[in-house]
């Protein structure tokens, strides 16, 4: 990398899908918004020394990767898993190696060495995960005739649930990061 032609995103310009902002008929499209977001993330974390950008790209990329396989693992993947076992079982495995990378990335400072090796050896497994479930899991699944809608609307419910419990976690007192 050509460190005088950095390239510095603006994050207002990174926009994640906002909460409730699923599809109920079209699950897969809010999840491949998903994917190009944190893939926007990786870019701009990658492809800077600005620690600050690090500082402020690495923690939205960690909270929307676990947002994400929570809901995967959650609601999308019991849903789906009937549609091709195997595949849902390799993804699962791919979220508990990312998990594994995303805990030693939370154990030390954004500015130590050993950071940017994780966030790119994670960037380098979550694309290849999102590859392969637009690729394979997504097209399999909008052509398996299952009701889009309800799997939708229970994805709305979990994801809404789960940002519930995190904003009235952050209004207790002692609570707040």
């Amino acid at each position: 990398m050509n460190k005088s032609k950095e390239i510095i995103v603006n994050m207002d310009a990174i926009q994640p899908r906002a909460p409730g902002q699923l599809l109920s008929d079209q699950p897969m499209e809010a999840l491949k918004r998903d994917h190009r977001y944190v893939r926007q993330l990786f870019d701009r974390y990658l492809n800077t020394q600005n620690s600050e950008i690090k500082r402020e790209a690495g923690p939205e990329i960690i909270r929307a990767l676990e947002l994400h396989a929570d809901l995967e693992e959650a609601v999308f993947y019991p849903k789906v898993r009937s549609i091709d076992p195997g595949l849902i079982d390799h993804s699962e495995q791919e979220h508990h190696e990312a998990r594994q990378l995303m805990e030693q990335i939370k154990s030390i400072d954004i500015t130590h060495p050993q950071c940017d090796e994780l966030f790119r050896q994670l960037a380098d497994s979550v694309l290849h995960h999102v590859e392969s479930e637009e690729q394979q899991l997504f097209p399999k699944v909008q052509q398996s005739g299952m009701d889009l809608g309800a799997l939708g609307l229970e994805m709305q419910a979990y994801e809404a649930s789960v940002l519930g419990a995190q904003a009235r976690s952050s209004d207790q007192p002692g609570m707040r990061r």
